[in-house]
């Protein structure tokens, strides 16, 4: 009998064993109080975790929590190396989980596996949770079970349950006495308010009949955000009227942090209220700086005052850690520098960029830039003679003297775009070279001669989304469009092109015009608000990468609403080219794909989005004409110039998944040029599709482009456009861009607030 219970015993211990999960994370999220569960952000695969620093957290067959470890491969390692802001504060190198009857018992082990105390100086923690499993207290003990504190002055936590997503805390040290939440942060009873994830949003310092109070520095609330990876970016501080102000241990309107992506956070600053840096009275420094290695160690952290300056903290500057490369579990040695070098390093990459050219080289460029120009089939179809050699004079005598290659750039590129043709245009390749940390850390969106940021990595938190930029380095953003337009070859001077361009490409024709420093000033209004501020951002200094989302959205991508019986397919351009016919076939063989889909699922509406899309090979586009059209279409004019080129005119309609007879839509801005808009001209004229947005920057005619020589000193890149090339559509103009059928302009208040007012719509018909 003994033999069969101890094998039940066994089978279900090893069940139980089979049943752990395991999952990884590069950092936990954060917590500010222990009644936050603790879970993982940044996550990763097994194979992802094996050569990193990285937190392990395994699960019982009931899906509780039951160990986090921090590790590298097999080896425990100390906590502090994960920098700050995780939610370690509580753990140890290795935290046992165990749950008795209405009990979670947490137990503490060093990197040897010792039974220890953790961060906060306990050894033994006990939750209890009430009948629906809920966290209502906790306690500390120490290694005699004896009542203990913690470092922060806490016996006992007790949670009141509000609702779903807030939570009333209190808590007494071993003496019974009610204590704040900190010895230094003189919240007593606190409500904390949860998101949805059960992520911390903000917390409240509340009376007993749960109304805001200040405490004695004038606060009553502590408000979090985070990004989409779950990291802490920002806090603020309001008094009991939700009013900023300043106050807290800290002494600061709130403060924010930039992380790398894998979730170390480099930066940790405190600001004033109008969001800029402002000394901190705990640490007394203005922000903390962190390096990291590529496994996840902290090699390095310093501090800095208002002046972006080194500060030495009880004579050090900044303290740095070294680790055996063969062995990085091992720290070798901790070195505390105590002086900041007096000379600066030349920055490579600005010096290469301020270089100067002799004049005679920057005239021989000219005038090869012009002899070039003169190759265009239609140079003075946008442009006059005289007002083209007034121009080009004028540009020529401001040739005085050495000049770096953006100088030259801002005199050279309005004679190019001056001719009013979209495929002529000179680049500077450069900015394409140079590494983002040079590049003004902003996405904006230019609307009714306004300029506003669609993100925040300036490194201040009054500049949220939606704020209005007034000026950068002084330059107003109106002269900024005004000047940048210049700079932009449009189809016949298309104006609903340069905005569109701009808001996509803005960096680029910024930098090519503006060039690159190591600072930039930036004046702007906070989102709703009339006072203007002034903020600068440094080059040095981490900011997120909010480059990412941008570049890795897909160039086409099929999206089923099933809820609106819609079908919306986004091509972001129809540059399936110029490595042959298997990448036009590639996309070919996607809208087959696509259609097959729609007429399988029987959807009505079909949407091809094709906003941003600044044209491509128009063999893509006839494909598509090919599946919205029941009759032959005549595509090109019939003329010498494709008959030469041997082109086929006719587009004729598909015999399987053909979706003439749905309601196919098409949505446009103003990005929308060359094939792009030839396709909308096609569309239009022959009344395919029901076209919704803006005027398109291209026309139904365009000069396709080939590359030319590029200018022998200052390697500016050129393209001339070629024997013009028209769709066969006569009766639209000439000189702007297909109109839509419906007029809908996408504005920043419906980007900051996630609604595509061109899709809802279409649902709506």
């Amino acid at each position: 009998m003994r033999k069969t219970i101890f094998l039940i015993a066994y089978l279900l211990v090893s069940q139980l064993i089979q049943a752990q999960t395991q999952k990884y994370f590069k950092h936990l999220i954060f917590r500010e109080t222990p009644y936050s569960q603790t879970e993982g952000r940044i996550p990763l695969t097994e194979k992802e975790a094996k050569n990193v620093n990285h937190f392990e957290l395994s699960y019982n067959a009931s899906n509780k929590l039951i160990s986090v470890e921090y590790k590298y491969q097999q080896n425990l390692i100390t906590l502090n190396r994960s920098g700050i802001l995780d939610g370690k504060k509580a753990l140890a190198p290795r935290t046992q989980i165990k749950y008795e009857d209405d009990k979670e018992i947490r137990t503490f082990f060093d990197v040897n596996g010792k039974q220890t105390i953790n961060g906060m100086g306990v050894f033994k923690e006990v939750y209890s949770y009430n009948k629906k499993g809920k966290r209502i207290g906790l306690k500390f003990f120490d290694k005699n079970d004896r009542p203990i504190n913690n470092s922060w002055k806490v016996f006992e936590y007790k949670w009141k349950h509000i609702d779903n997503n807030s939570v009333l805390e209190k808590r007494k040290n071993v003496s019974g006495t009610n204590v704040p939440m900190r010895p230094y942060y003189k919240f007593y009873n606190v409500l904390y308010k949860f998101n949805d994830k059960g992520i911390l949003i903000s917390m409240n310092n509340v009376d007993k009949k749960m109304r805001l109070i200040n405490d004695e520095t004038g606060i009553a609330i502590d408000k979090a955000s985070y990004d989409k990876d779950n990291n802490l970016i920002s806090f603020n501080f309001f008094n009991a009227e939700n009013k900023p102000v300043i106050g807290s241990f800290l002494e600061t309107a709130g403060g924010f942090a930039t992380y790398n992506d894998n979730g170390d956070c480099l930066k940790y600053a405190t600001t004033g209220l109008d969001g800029n840096y402002k000394i901190d009275k705990r640490s007394n420094n203005a922000y903390s700086s962190y390096k990291f290695d590529s496994i996840g160690n902290l090699i390095d952290r310093s501090n800095y005052g208002l002046n972006n300056k080194k500060l030495k903290r009880k004579g050090v500057t900044n303290v740095e850690y070294v680790y055996d490369k063969d062995n990085p579990i091992e720290l070798q040695i901790t070195i505390y520098h105590h002086t900041v070098p007096k000379t600066t390093a030349i920055d490579s990459v600005l010096f290469k960029s301020n270089r100067k050219i002799a004049k005679e080289k920057l005239i021989e460029d000219f005038d090869q830039l012009l002899e070039t120009l003169k190759g265009h089939p239609e140079q003075f179809e946008f442009i006059d003679n005289v007002a083209y050699n007034r121009l080009t004079n004028a540009q020529r005598n401001k040739l005085i003297d050495s000049m770096t290659v953006k100088e030259f750039y801002q005199i050279a590129s309005p004679i190019v775009t001056s001719l009013g043709c979209l495929h002529t245009r000179i680049v500077d390749v450069r900015f394409f070279r140079t590494p983002p940390k040079y590049w003004l850390p902003l996405i904006v969106r230019f609307e009714d001669g306004k300029l506003y940021a669609i993100n925040n990595c300036v490194e201040n938190v009054e500049m949220t989304a939606g704020s209005e930029i007034l000026e950068i380095n002084g330059v107003s953003s109106r002269d900024i469009y005004k000047t940048l337009k210049s700079t932009i070859s449009a189809d016949a001077h298309n104006q609903s092109f340069y905005k569109g361009d701009l808001n996509v490409n803005f960096l680029y024709y910024y930098h090519a015009y503006y060039g690159f420093g190591n600072s930039y000033k930036i004046k702007f209004k906070p989102y709703n608000s009339k006072k203007e501020i002034t903020t600068t951002f440094l080059i040095d200094q981490p900011v997120p990468n909010y480059k990412t989302e941008i570049v890795n959205k897909p160039r086409l991508s099929l999206d089923i609403k099933a809820e609106n019986n819609t079908a919306i397919i986004k091509i972001k351009n129809f540059n399936y080219f110029p490595r042959g016919r298997q990448n036009i076939d590639f996309f070919k063989e996607n809208i087959d794909t696509y259609m097959a889909r729609i007429k399988k699922e029987n959807i009505s509406k079909v949407v091809f989005d094709l906003r941003g899309n600044r044209g491509g090979n128009p063999e893509c586009t006839k494909h598509i004409l090919s599946y919205i059209t029941n009759k032959d279409i005549n595509f090109y004019k019939d003329n010498d110039l494709n008959k030469r080129r041997n082109r086929p005119t006719i587009v004729k309609p598909q015999t399987v998944n053909n979706i003439s007879t749905s309601n196919t839509y098409v949505l446009t801005d103003g990005r929308c040029a060359s094939a792009t808009a030839q396709m909308l001209a096609i569309v239009k004229y022959n009344q395919l599709a029901t076209i919704v947005g803006e005027e398109t920057g291209g026309t139904y005619s365009t000069h396709p482009g080939r590359r030319a020589a590029a200018l022998k000193n200052t390697k500016l890149a050129l393209q001339l456009g070629t024997e013009r090339e028209s769709v066969n559509v006569s009766k639209l103009p000439f000189n702007k861009g297909i109109i839509p059928d419906k007029k809908i302009l996408l504005n920043v208040e419906d980007i900051l607030l996630g609604q595509d007012t061109l899709l809802n719509y279409i649902f709506n018909q």
